[in-house]
């Protein structure tokens, strides 16, 4: 790739940003332009875009991205007993999928996105699993205690990278946890792939689990032919999750949820919250 001119990629960056409705990520912001041609899958151009995007939303030149990873961590505090009562009416929540047929519960291969799910359906107060690779033994149990205490049938909506690893992590935490009804996996397949163009991406070869993927997923390897490595093992294929189009995936989730989604008793969830705001706010009107 030629030398790569930043101030017209940054300008394309800025509104990629402002074209959504949603929160999005520097990563999902590089794989369109790379998916774009504007720049090479690289960690140099990585870098680069994250430190051009910072400097201009540090001068007020840049849209702001979500990033869920860094904020001021301090306990709440208020300066009256009234203002505590109004804040607490403010921000009280009932379980708003209380009355809900099925448990659903939306999983996320990486930690990156599960902030963005969890502000995109934030409102119906359903629960996310952010698995941030292969899952731990004390996030197993806890949904495993979890499900079995609420007492409905349990439905995982469940993405993840196309890869050797990130299919094998779906199955691995499915299999570990192993209370589900039923299991949505979404996000990426080679159907998704190919609609949309996304890049694919040359894959571990290291990775003990490629010979399996390559096996099954023939078509797309013999499309990508990335040979192998010096001794003799194939490269596998890799497509990101974050190369997804935001509104994708969040499509891709919300079309599952509304499968299970009972409408009416999200109605009358949010009627008794609101009742309950309505005697807080009273009694903050008596301090």
């Amino acid at each position: 790739m030629a030398q790569i001119k930043w101030p017209p990629v940054i300008a394309r960056a800025a509104a990629i940003v402002e074209s959504y409705s949603i929160p999005v990520t520097l990563r999902q912001i590089f794989y369109r332009l790379l998916m774009e041609g504007l720049i090479p899958n690289s960690d140099y151009a990585y870098k680069k875009l994250s430190a051009e995007t910072a400097e201009r939303r540090r001068a007020g030149k840049f849209p702001p991205l979500f990033d869920r990873g860094r904020g001021i961590l301090q306990p709440s505090s208020w300066a009256s007993p009234k203002e505590g009562v109004q804040a607490l009416a403010a921000q009280y929540r009932v379980d708003r999928t209380a009355g809900q047929p099925v448990a659903l519960y939306l999983g996320v291969e990486k930690n990156a996105l599960a902030g963005l799910i969890q502000a995109w359906f934030d409102a119906l107060g359903v629960p996310v699993l952010p698995l941030g690779g292969y899952s731990s033994e004390s996030l197993d149990r806890q949904v495993k205690a979890r499900v079995q205490a609420e007492g409905r049938a349990a439905v995982l909506v469940l993405s993840g990278d196309f890869d050797a690893s990130g299919i094998d992590i779906s199955r691995s935490f499915v299999e570990m946890t192993g209370c589900w009804k039923k299991v949505h996996r979404i996000g990426l397949d080679e159907e998704l792939i190919d609609r949309y163009g996304l890049p694919v991406l040359r894959g571990k070869a290291t990775d003990s689990r490629a010979p399996g993927f390559i096996a099954a997923h023939p078509e797309i390897h013999a499309r990508c032919g990335f040979g192998a490595d010096e001794r003799g093992r194939p490269y596998p294929a890799q497509v990101e999750l974050d190369a997804v189009d935001p509104e994708e995936l969040r499509s891709l989730y919300q079309r599952v949820i509304d499968r299970y989604w009972d409408v009416d008793a999200y109605r009358a969830a949010l009627a008794d919250e609101e009742e309950h705001r309505a005697v807080l706010r009273r009694l903050g009107d008596t301090l």
